[in-house]
């Protein structure tokens, strides 16, 4: 117990101290604030820029000023005819939006419009605003009475629904869980394999393993990198999280059109989401040390782990590409229940409600066994790969090995 603890400490307090460690929890943490709130920055900016809009009116019941009081996104500024061509000018270099000549029609106003950029958002709020004028011209000359006109001008009634119900997570939400198990299982898992081969490069396992039980070592490194790991997590929820309740900025509703309704987020997805990447963390990380041991350089990880890695991508893009868009289908369920795909597949099932207590329990039970029985495996051949130097070895001869 006393060789695990050491292993343990050493590999956490490398972990946490390491500069890639910190610059990564600190990125983590500015690009999700980013993310939550650039939509919003970007509104605010747009929105307190007011551009300039040159205007001739040729209308006796149209001024300035009411253009002011309606279309308060930009600033209006009247001029005469004989000014329109110096001001065509500015127009075309871009230092104003544009110039509008407004026109009385037989039935209409007519407008002819100068501008560099296509000003789509500004033509459409003008005619709208000139439609409701001439229709309030109309009904003063065909004498409609107070109620009639009041009518006319009543708005639409327009709601914006919602795609996702308010207890179910949306899609964008559950992309992002999924990925983050990914990245964080690969980069650990990767990690635990560079440290084993490493170590067996520079001949330290050949001093260590006659101080220190092999278990001890692997289990060590594992749980010694998943205590750093949850560390980073804690810091970044807890800083995502403060800087949500902190009110500065306003996170975004929507990103790239999907939305971001974190307010579904439940203490219960939390838990389990925890739940399923601890797993799916101990489940991998035995196979990655596994792996480690089996080459004698660092060099010699990319082609050793690639296979690992290859699974490890098909388990998270199986749930992106077959489970998100019809989660209670008969090859979700199955997705959910097998060991290497369950800690992606299951968090989908979990998030859109698909998931019944049964089908978490079983899938968290088989995940349970199945993490044993590799740990156990793993640490039967863990021993014989670390003293293995020379060429690297293949999984079948470090499992026939004596």
């Amino acid at each position: 117990m006393k060789s695990f603890y050491l292993v343990f400490k050493q590999a956490f307090q490398e972990r946490v101290t390491s500069k890639s460690y910190l610059l990564t929890t600190l990125c983590l943490i500015a690009i999700s604030i980013l993310v939550i709130s650039l939509p919003t920055l970007l509104e605010n900016i747009t929105s307190t820029k007011e551009e300039e809009v040159v205007v001739v009116l040729n209308t006796s019941d149209i001024q300035v000023e009411n253009l002011e009081e309606q279309l308060t996104s930009w600033s209006w500024k009247e001029i005469q005819v004989d000014q329109v061509d110096s001001y065509k000018q500015e127009a075309q270099e871009g230092n104003i939006l544009g110039v509008y000549v407004v026109d009385e029609g037989a039935s209409n106003y007519e407008v002819n419009y100068f501008s560099k950029s296509n000003a789509a958002e500004l033509n459409s709020e003008l005619a709208m605003f000139l439609q409701s004028m001439n229709m309030q011209r109309i009904s003063v000359d065909n004498q409609l009475s107070v109620a009639d006109q009041q009518a006319l001008f009543v708005p639409v009634a327009m709601e914006r629904g919602t795609f996702t119900e308010e207890s179910q997570v949306s899609v964008l939400i559950t992309y992002l869980m999924l990925m983050f198990i990914l990245m964080a299982v690969m980069m650990y898992g990767n990690t635990i394999a560079t440290g084993v081969a490493s170590e067996k490069a520079t001949r330290v396992m050949e001093v260590m393993v006659t101080k220190v039980h092999p278990l001890a070592m692997i289990f060590g490194k594992i749980f010694g990198i998943a205590l750093a790991g949850l560390l980073q997590f804690v810091a970044f929820f807890v800083s995502v999280g403060l800087f949500l309740k902190s009110g500065i900025v306003e996170p975004a509703q929507s990103i790239g059109g999907l939305e971001l309704n974190l307010s579904a987020l439940t203490i219960q997805h939390c838990v389990l989401f925890f739940v399923f990447f601890l797993l799916g963390y101990f489940l991998y990380a035995s196979l990655y040390a596994v792996f480690g041991s089996m080459v004698s350089r660092p060099e010699e990880l990319n082609g050793s782990t690639t296979p690992l890695t290859l699974l490890l991508m098909a388990s998270a893009f199986s749930g992106i590409l077959f489970v998100i868009s019809d989660p209670t289908s008969t090859l979700a369920k199955y997705l959910s229940v097998i060991p290497f795909t369950s800690p992606f597949n299951m968090i989908i099932l979990v998030t859109q409600d698909a998931a019944s207590i049964l089908d978490i329990s079983i899938s968290i039970g088989v995940l349970l066994v199945t993490t044993f029985v590799v740990g156990y495996f793993a640490a039967k051949i863990y021993p014989k790969g670390i003293l293995h130097f020379g060429e690297s070895l293949k999984i079948s001869q470090l499992i026939m090995r004596k």
